[in-house]
């Protein structure tokens, strides 16, 4: 193994600009046994030996403003970055003597195919995990120590056999349910005995087509409200819990409710308004509040 090239290309990928790098032997797949076998990296590309895995963080104030056309753009600028890095990446290799080559971040053509069939080729989410750059939490996306999941992934397959990074030997998911209770289709039901709660994939690919059209793609209020990861500090969000638990019963009551102004500003310019909001520009009406849990008003 090259313990000199992957220093080399970890300092490539910082210098480009990576947030986080880890790297994963593919025999990780088959010895962990998660993945189906036709969706390792040796069945995709047979060559490939190890598997270099590039994080770019989403900054967690545009995340809060989700969904949003603000939020929208930077999931779009954050792939493309990503892509570009992966790319480069693999061309970088290549010159060197080292086959390789790179699977998208997302990896299906539009929210329609995902509807059909929930799945893409290959899971950055595990390469990720097994790349030892966090682990996956109730809400099936990688929690890392720096953002939490707030943060996307690309891979790069090559031949080169690279020291593999270690895993983490334990979840950072603290299980708060906070994922549970505040997505807006109820995809997840939560499990006291996995570690990962039930989960709804096409509710909430019938979501991101609905926020698609509406100029507000993806939802990531999953992504927004998890309080692990180190960027909470960073802004000052480390206590938001029951910010984000109140938001949208606090916004059904009061649309104009200053403690949200902020998000509600961003998210009215650039999209079109969901049935749930009342934007009087748009010539919405108040909705009724919902109950929230503990109301036991009649109905």
């Amino acid at each position: 193994m090259s313990d000199k090239l992957k220093k080399e290309i970890v300092r490539y990928l910082r210098e480009q600009g990576a947030d986080l790098v880890g790297v994963a032997t593919v025999k990780t797949w088959a010895e962990q046994g998660i993945v189906p076998e036709p969706y390792r990296p040796d069945s995709i590309w047979p060559p490939a030996r190890s598997v270099i895995v590039i994080g770019l963080q989403m900054p967690l104030p545009i995340v809060e403003t989700t969904p949003s056309a603000q939020h929208m753009e930077l999931y779009r600028t954050c792939n493309i970055a990503l892509d570009k890095m992966a790319f480069d990446l693999t061309r970088w290799l290549n010159r060197r003597g080292h086959a390789s080559i790179f699977l998208s971040r997302d990896g299906y053509a539009n929210i329609d195919v995902l509807i059909k069939k929930p799945a893409a080729a290959f899971s950055h989410v595990f390469a990720a995990q097994y790349a030892g750059l966090g682990y996956v939490g109730v809400n099936h996306t990688i929690l890392t120590k720096e953002f939490g999941p707030r943060v996307r992934f690309v891979s790069v397959f090559t031949e080169a056999e690279l020291p593999p990074d270690p895993m983490l030997k334990k979840p950072l998911c603290i299980r708060c349910r906070a994922c549970v209770e505040c997505c807006p289709v109820n995809a997840f039901t939560f499990r006291e005995d996995a570690l990962v709660a039930d989960y709804n994939k096409r509710a909430c690919a019938e979501r991101a087509k609905l926020l698609r059209d509406k100029g507000r793609y993806p939802c990531g209020v999953c992504i927004k409200v998890c309080p692990v990861g180190e960027d909470r500090a960073l802004y000052g969000r480390d206590k938001a819990l029951q910010h984000y638990l109140r938001e949208a019963e606090s916004l059904a009551r009061n649309p104009r409710d200053p403690a949200y102004a902020s998000w509600t500003h961003v998210r009215r310019h650039g999209g079109w308004p969901l049935d749930e909001e009342a934007f009087p520009e748009f010539g919405g009406k108040p909705l009724k509040a919902k109950r929230g849990r503990g109301d036991k008003r009649k109905k």
